[in-house]
Order: structure tokens, then sequence, then C-alpha cells
């Protein structure tokens, strides 16, 4: 019953992530709504699209999707960035280093300028949830 529970609480989180992505080109003309797994629709700010876009270089927009999923590991304060190269391109010249990893003030930093751009999610090994 527990492990029940426990299984349906975890598919509940990771149905709230993203099922859509946009590239920042896109966003910023005004592609801003993106479905969740869930079903949900989730409106990015443009604001935050506006700030992230000036503090990302031109020849990124088009290859750099958003919203950005961050995966918490089982390491106290440790993150890993999701999906291709070009989403750790982006978050590294957002943090201001490259990086495969995050730490915890790298994510509250990036949360309190990005909040509708960025999803945390648990580490991939408790994504395993259908076997």
């Amino acid at each position: 019953m527990i492990d029940k529970i426990f299984d349906l609480g975890f598919k509940d989180v990771f149905s709230s992530l993203p099922k859509e992505f946009v590239t920042i080109n896109d966003a910023l003309k005004g592609k801003n709504t993106i479905k969740l797994a869930n079903g949900i629709t989730h409106q990015m700010k443009s604001e935050e699209i506006e700030k992230l876009s000036s503090n990302i270089p031109i020849y990124m927009w088009s290859m750099v999707k958003i919203p950005f999923i961050i995966i918490k590991t089982m390491n106290v304060g440790e993150y890993l960035i999701s999906g291709s190269e070009w989403e750790k391109r982006g978050i590294s010249t957002l943090i201001g280093r490259e990086s495969d990893s995050l730490t915890t003030v790298d994510v509250e930093e990036l949360i309190k300028k990005y909040r509708s751009i960025i999803f945390i999610s648990l580490t991939s090994s408790f994504m395993q949830l259908d076997e």
C-alpha cells in the first residue's frame, strides 16, 4: 500500500514536468506557453524571457530550448542540468562558469531571476516508476 502511495506521488511530480520546449528565439516571438506532461499549460513570463535573452548570446537563441529542467541528485547541494549540450551552455552562460553541475546557490539565483523558466526535478534514478 505504501509503495502505491509513494509511486502515485512521484508520478504526479513527474507529470508536472514540461512535455514541450521552445527555443529562446520562438519564446521571444510570443511562443511562451507550453504543455506539461499532465496536459496542463504553463506560461513563461515575457519579462523573464527578455531578461534571459539579454544574458545569452544571440547566436544561441535558436539552439537553446526552454524551459530548463534542473535535476536534484542524491548528493547534498548538487544539481544537474537536463537537456542537450546547448541547454547546458545556456545555463553555464547564466551562472558565469562552465559546469555540468550546479550548486544550491546557483539554483537559487536562477530561480530568483527566471522562476517561470526553471523546473526542478528529482534525480533520474527515481524516474523508473513504471517497472
